[in-house]
């Protein structure tokens, strides 16, 4: 699965919730959120933790366009 950082970012941002706040709520630490935006590889676990915590289902975020199958 290929992450999309831009979209990853706008969507934390537009949902106005910092870096560490989504860390929080996803149940990893900032380092990870930091590094999926950008672009670096990140465990498909923590992953779907983010996509979770955005309130997106994989679905939404394949639609989204925040992750590609590869």
């Amino acid at each position: 699965m290929r992450v999309n950082a831009e979209a990853f970012r706008r969507a934390r941002e537009n949902q106005l919730i910092s870096v560490l706040g989504l860390a929080k709520k996803a149940e990893v630490s900032g380092k990870v959120i930091r590094n999926l935006e950008l672009g670096k590889t990140t465990r498909l676990e923590s992953i779907r933790k983010i996509i979770s915590a955005l309130g997106f289902t994989l679905e939404e975020a394949r639609e989204k366009r925040l992750v590609e199958d590869d």
